[in-house]
């Protein structure tokens, strides 16, 4: 009789810790029970397959399994509400462990088949059937079953309830569009001294969840996965990151990658704090990297919003008119149920799994999903990964029976804390790939082919349900780190007028201070990114330029060039602004020179003019094209020997004043002198004419 009520697969399971044996282990404990595997769904006909594992009982512990009456309501199965008194609709025959092996871990199998009325109407199929017979009416319908190891006393050692889902085959409503959106939470793997250190656990992580999108592909999942780590991926080289990269690349849709900030930052602080602006580049940035290591641009129409957003964030978020935010083509939104005020319960007692309206700060509506939460606490309860995801699956079931005339939509987005499991992973999109009533969809998918919920209740006509945005307030201070980011971002833009061509550091200056947004990392964690951006500008503005030293230039001139050599010792082109100042010179071409300086020595011819004569030294500054740091200094004495207009006036009446004087006096000497008579001639009377001449 026992062989013809069940077929039971065993497997013998060995469990050795530490040296203890089996023998002692069932000394210590009564023994506990984990759903290894089930069938996804069964039809009228159909055989529902069922393993257990029993652990740490002894061999005198039996196992029961009853399949109780359908859920009537979802949260019933939510609270695992059933009865303490229930006539079962099938129970099968206890198993005795030692009847099976003389083991304390065994796997158990069960076959149930399912009878609806398409099903041979014989009275005697139970005696016939090979195996246990559950009688349905062939409906749709989600069956706890429960299953109990007693131990030898028959005191009850561990339960559990898993479910049966039974569906009839042909033509049935529309299934339930199932959204998977999940949230990478791998933390910045770039670190501040530019090398890539990617937490094992999280490169495992990612893993799991490519394989699982290589493995069923079919089943759409959408990822808000951090621009970063793809990049950290592409830097790091191995053979696990470029797997992950390749897994990426073939398998994932644009409609599957959620547009996410280059780092994790929380939205509506940064709007608050007025760097919208900042706030878009990171949006910029993040889908470039995507474009770039994925070669696709992630879907922006629809966002997974950010839990502090309010609606007046909303606002800069999809409204191209408001505060300058350029929108990415946003036109619905995905939000948790914290996110939103609660229902009236009176109006809506079951869960949505329609559109609502968000209202903005603006008057504007946007279209949007809810996740929800009753879906999102059966990735962390207690039971295995088999055991929640295949509760994850009647859960969806159940839904998509409560409302079948209606076209239907719902979001599952995993706690924060959730690490993805592949067991559970295989078992929920092999569910969403098998059961009729359940669809995968992306997100774009679920948003543009669900109703939106009247706002006076499913069965009335009426506007769409418009619900307001109830924002958690946790969000990351950045006003406190809001003037370090500013002035390293004016760091970076200032010296990046000197460099423009080198991107590489640019880049890397650009990429620290991106970095250091991530809200998730402590005080001290941002700062490192936040000096190591100051310590590379310093180390090249130190060493970039080289002044000449203090020299005496002569000239000759009242107006000349003066040769000035600066050497750019950067290796880059570099773009400065000559400050030139002196007391007694003039600059024809003016005080301030903006050049672009090759690199190695420039000689520089500066025009000048001199106002006096004597020493005049010409202090020579080096800063960037801003002015806002000094590049270098040094001074140049020149020493000129010009005059002025003015001193030749003065100088030319002196040297008038002296030939005057001095031609008098000569008449004056050769007066005095007597004359030679042998000069005047022999003739009396020309002595006489010059005589008279010279006034004698």
């Amino acid at each position: 009789m026992t062989l013809r009520r069940a077929i039971v697969t065993v497997a013998t399971v060995v469990l050795l810790s530490s040296g203890i044996g089996l023998s002692a282990a069932a000394s210590q404990t009564t023994g506990s029970l984990e759903l290894v595997a089930q069938s996804s769904w069964v039809d009228d006909g159909g055989i529902y397959d069922l393993q257990v594992r029993v652990a740490g009982a002894d061999p005198e512990s039996s196992v029961l399994v009853r399949v109780l009456p359908a859920w009537a309501e979802r949260d019933d199965f939510l609270r695992q509400d059933l009865p303490a008194e229930i006539e079962p609709l099938l129970e099968l025959e206890p198993t005795v462990l030692g009847d099976i092996q003389n083991t304390s871990n065994e796997v158990l199998g069960f076959q149930i088949l399912v009878a609806g009325p398409n099903t041979e109407a014989d009275d005697d199929l139970d005696e016939a059937s090979p195996i246990d017979v559950l009688r349905t009416d062939g409906g749709s319908a989600v069956y706890p079953v429960e299953v109990t190891l007693f131990d030898a006393d028959g005191n009850q050692s561990d339960q559990l309830v898993t479910s049966l889902i039974e569906l009839p085959r042909g033509e049935r409503a529309a299934p339930l569009q199932v959204a998977i959106a999940l949230e990478s939470q791998v933390l910045p793997s770039t670190m501040p001294d530019g090398s890539i250190d990617i937490d094992p656990e999280d490169l495992l992580t990612l893993e799991v969840l490519t394989d699982a999108i290589v493995q069923h592909s079919s089943a759409s999942v959408a990822i808000a996965l951090s621009p970063e780590t793809l990049a950290a991926l592409e830097a790091h080289n191995s053979d696990e990151a470029t797997q992950i990269l390749e897994n990426f690349r073939e398998n994932v849709e644009p409609d599957q990658l959620l547009a996410s900030p280059f780092t994790k930052v929380q939205e509506q602080a940064w709007i608050d704090a007025g760097l919208t602006p900042e706030l878009r580049e990171l949006y910029l940035i993040g889908s470039g990297v995507v474009n770039t290591t994925l070669g696709v641009a992630p879907d922006t129409s629809v966002m997974l919003l950010d839990r502090t957003v309010d609606a007046d964030g909303l606002a800069v978020l999809t409204d191209p008119d408001t505060r300058g935010f350029d929108p990415f083509g946003v036109a619905a939104v995905i939000v948790r149920p914290a996110q939103l005020e609660s229902l009236d319960r009176s109006v809506f007692p079951q869960a949505l799994t329609t559109r609502f309206v968000i209202p903005t700060s603006e008057g504007t509506t946007i279209p949007a999903l809810v996740a929800d939460g009753g879906l999102a606490n059966h990735f962390t309860n207690p039971g295995g990964a088999t055991y929640n995801a295949n509760r994850l699956l009647a859960d969806l079931t159940l839904l998509s029976l409560q409302n079948s005339d209606v076209r239907q939509a719902v979001v599952v987005n995993p706690p924060d804390d959730w690490v993805p499991d592949a067991t559970f992973l295989n078992v929920m999109l092999t569910g969403l790939e098998r059961i009729p009533a359940i669809r995968g969809v992306s997100p774009v998918e679920a948003l543009a082919e669900t109703a939106f919920t009247p706002e006076r209740g499913l069965d009335t006509l009426s506007p769409p349900l418009r619900r307001e945005l109830q924002p958690q307030r946790d969000a990351d201070n950045i006003r406190s780190f809001r003037t370090e980011f500013s002035q390293a971002q004016t760091a970076i833009d200032s010296w990046a007028e000197v460099i423009p061509g080198d991107e590489a550091l640019n880049n890397r200056l650009e990429q620290l201070l991106r970095l250091s947004t991530d809200y998730r990392l402590s005080d001290g964690e941002r700062m490192a990114y936040i000096d190591t951006i100051y310590t590379l500008i310093d180390a090249q503005k130190e060493s970039s330029i080289t002044t000449p030293d203090s020299e005496t230039i002569t000239l000759t001139g009242r107006m000349a060039e003066v040769p000035i050599t600066i050497e750019n010792n950067l290796g880059v082109d570099a773009s400065v602004l000559i400050i030139l100042d002196s007391e007694k010179l003039t600059f024809p071409d003016g005080q301030s020179l903006a050049l672009t300086l090759p690199p190695g020595p420039n000689r520089i011819e500066v025009p000048i003019e001199a106002r006096a004569s004597g020493d005049s030294p010409i202090r020579v500054q080096v800063f960037t094209p801003d002015r806002s740091v000094l590049l270098g200094s040094s001074e140049v004495l020149v020493r000129t020997f010009a005059f002025s207009g003015v001193g030749i006036v003065i100088g030319g009446i002196s040297l008038a004043v002296l030939l005057v004087w001095w031609l008098r006096h000569r008449r004056k000497s050769r007066a005095t002198v007597p004359p030679d008579s042998s000069a005047l001639g022999s003739d009396p009377e020309d002595a006489l004419v010059v005589t008279e001449h010279i006034g004698v």
